[in-house]
């Protein structure tokens, strides 16, 4: 006879590796970013509204306008490049 042993859905079981997804993106994002500032080099970032470019002599200089939209799971985006 077989056990029936209460087992997590799969979906349940994508859901909680999901969840941590972001968070382990956001520490290699912070991670690369410190080492990149660490060893000297220029880092561009968005502040304020604005792409910064974040040179290693502590000066910054704006690229341009942040465009920022809101990103819903499981719908695409296309990124087209603007040239200024």
């Amino acid at each position: 006879m077989i056990d029936d042993v209460q087992k997590p859905s799969e979906d349940e079981a994508d859901s909680e590796l999901e969840a941590g997804i972001a968070e382990r993106a956001s520490m290699a994002t912070n991670m690369a970013y410190l080492r990149a500032k660490k060893l000297y080099c220029t880092v561009v970032v968005s502040k304020g509204g604005y792409v910064v470019e974040e040179r290693p002599d502590g000066s910054e200089k704006i690229l341009g306008v942040s465009t920022r939209r809101k990103v819903l799971a499981g719908v695409p985006i296309s990124i087209r490049v603007r040239t200024v």
